[in-house]
């Protein structure tokens, strides 16, 4: 059986910083299954809602369980034309970038009546709902997490309906990120990047075990 997992940098090894390992090469190991990892650094989630959604129809009928750290909600993902990083991810043609909003407020500040905050969070739970629903419909064990901060304002009821429509069973930890877990414990991988240091991925791999364990999560 294969580990699938998506998501950002929190899900990659740091070689610049000695750290060789991941959450979620730590969790193939424990459950002794092949990782097939693609989350890749700086991208968003609508990105790995997508090639998440593309990579399970191009295994189909391969049994696997699907392990996603959900990135920031502040990064807006495009599709290029330039190609960027092609052939890192095998057999997807299309190449992401990331755009900021923090990065190009002028051009916010232009877009009248824009409610920022609240586009970010309905994206977000779009993207959480979107994903867990095709789980579900196609029969495939997964959990999820926040590997950096995001979160709901539950006092707007539409969010509140929405948010309680996630399988919260399923998602590890949803008012902590994995990075707001290191930086509370101290177990970055230096002074100068916030990054996991590999006590950083053992210890939140160790939480997301016990919760897959103890909600059966590797089967349906």
């Amino acid at each position: 059986m294969i580990l699938f997992s998506n998501g950002c940098s929190f899900l990659t090894p740091r070689p610049k910083d000695g750290v060789d390992t991941f959450t979620t090469k730590i969790l193939a190991e424990k459950y002794k299954m092949e990782l097939c990892n693609i989350a890749m650094g700086g991208r968003g989630n609508q990105r790995v809602s997508f090639t998440t959604k593309l990579w399970c129809e191009q295994q189909k009928p391969e049994k696997f369980f699907a392990v996603i750290g959900w990135s920031s909600m502040m990064r807006n993902d495009y599709v290029t034309n330039d190609g960027w990083k092609k052939g890192r991810i095998i057999n997807m043609d299309l190449t992401w970038r990331t755009w900021k909003l923090t990065d190009n407020i002028p051009f916010v500040e232009e877009q009248k009546g824009w409610d920022i905050e609240n586009t970010l969070i309905m994206q977000f739970l779009d993207n959480v709902l979107d994903l867990q629903n095709y789980f579900v419909a196609n029969k495939i064990p997964y959990v999820m997490y926040n590997a950096l901060p995001n979160y709901v304002d539950n006092s707007i009821e539409d969010f509140k309906t929405m948010s309680d429509a996630i399988d919260h069973s399923r998602f590890f930890s949803p008012e902590k990120s994995h990075m707001e877990f290191i930086q509370e414990k101290k177990l970055i991988s230096s002074p100068d990047d916030p990054h996991p240091s590999a006590e950083g991925h053992n210890q939140w791999a160790q939480q997301l075990t016990e919760f897959i364990d103890a909600n059966n999560l590797r089967t349906i």
